[in-house]
């Protein structure tokens, strides 16, 4: 189960390796905060640069939310835990469709960092995804941007529309005359 924790920003690292000086003894734990991977031009030469995806936020995967409770509490930097249930003391992990997102977007075995997606694009039609973490999510796309590369997808997390820009990498621009 994924929970996610606010800190304070530019102090995400910091606090991930305090989390992790007393890291808990439960085998689903993993924290981190995620990147993505975006093409940007500098000085007419375009590169592949790395960027955080939430700043200020870190997602951390346990089973025990009361040792992860317990252990924030003494962190520098934690803010908050997001998701409390409401009149209770009760924090909820993401749900199901949140998760999976998290799975989709910011995946372990790509070290939490989002791929580039490639496209095709069509003029007067939708965007086909090619390959990449978007392959699926179509749907969720709410915003092209050719000149920057990216596009905006929009879905929920901790009962809240969030929006997160993945980098592009358009294959084919075909422009119908």
């Amino acid at each position: 189960m994924y929970y996610v924790i606010q800190v304070k920003t530019g102090k995400e690292n910091e606090t991930i390796q305090d989390i992790l000086k007393n890291k808990p003894d439960d085998p689903s734990f993993d924290v981190f905060s995620p990147y993505r991977k975006v093409l940007k031009k500098f000085k007419g030469i375009e590169k592949e640069v790395i960027e955080r995806c939430f700043p200020g936020y870190v997602f951390v995967e346990t089973n025990d939310v009361k040792e992860l409770f317990r252990q924030l509490y003494f962190t520098p930097g934690f803010q908050k835990l997001l998701g409390r249930e409401e009149g209770t003391e009760n924090f909820l992990p993401l749900d199901k469709d949140e998760s999976r997102m998290v799975d989709i977007l910011y995946s372990k075995n790509n070290n939490r960092i989002t791929e580039i997606s490639n496209i095709q694009v069509r003029e007067g039609e939708m965007i086909r995804v090619l390959d990449g973490p978007l392959m699926g999510l179509e749907t969720k796309i709410k915003k092209v941007n050719l000149h920057k590369r990216t596009v905006t997808i929009e879905y929920t997390m901790c009962n809240r529309l969030v929006t997160s820009n993945i980098g592009i990498n358009i294959v084919t621009n075909i422009i119908n005359k």
